[in-house]
């Protein structure tokens, strides 16, 4: 048998219009918010670069071309990130602490936070020496870190590598960061 509708049961259809005056009010909201947050992603980010080359020179192996290269100074600044504290060294040499060469240049403080501004104070130690030698990369520096050390750390030690003040001037110090890892 069949299922039939109740004959006493008559509703009419009502037709309404749709509503959408809610779905504008959230867009005109929504919209400036999110150009105003795209704005401040854009003000917070901090420029890194893509590493040199190894070759350096064309591939055509041109002897003239690798021996300008061989001319050219370097300063390979680098900076070592461990939970130790941070080492700051050259492929010439390693910076020491001055107290003890065999630790890191910058140990960690007694409570085991790493001293940002002591390292500041090395680099522009090193900035200084370097200055006007000729350098080829005296702006760039290469941040290596340990997989234990946290992101906030790597991100401090890049704000403090960025700039300096000198005699109310302030002055870039190593702004060109690369990242390499330890093997």
């Amino acid at each position: 048998m069949a299922y039939k509708p109740s004959l006493r049961r008559k509703s009419e259809e009502l037709e309404q219009e749709l509503d959408i005056r809610p779905v504008m009010n959230l867009m005109v909201v929504l919209i400036p918010l999110l150009l105003v947050s795209a704005e401040w992603v854009r003000l917070g980010s901090i420029d890194i670069n893509v590493p040199p080359s190894k070759t350096g020179a064309g591939d055509n192996g041109d002897e003239a071309d690798s021996e300008e290269v061989e001319k050219e100074l370097r300063l390979g600044l680098s900076i070592a990130i461990t939970d130790l504290g941070i080492t700051i060294a050259s492929p010439g040499a390693v910076l020491g602490s001055g107290e003890n060469d065999e630790g890191p240049t910058i140990p960690v403080d007694g409570d085991g936070k790493q001293n940002y501004q002591a390292m500041k104070d090395k680099l522009i130690e090193v900035k200084k020496q370097i200055n006007g030698k000729g350098f080829k990369d005296e702006n760039r520096a290469v941040i290596t870190a340990s997989a234990d050390i946290q992101y906030q750390v790597i991100v401090r030690v890049m704000d403090y590598l960025q700039t300096y003040e000198d005699n109310n001037e302030i002055l870039p110090l190593f702004p060109e960061v690369n990242f390499s890892k330890i093997i």
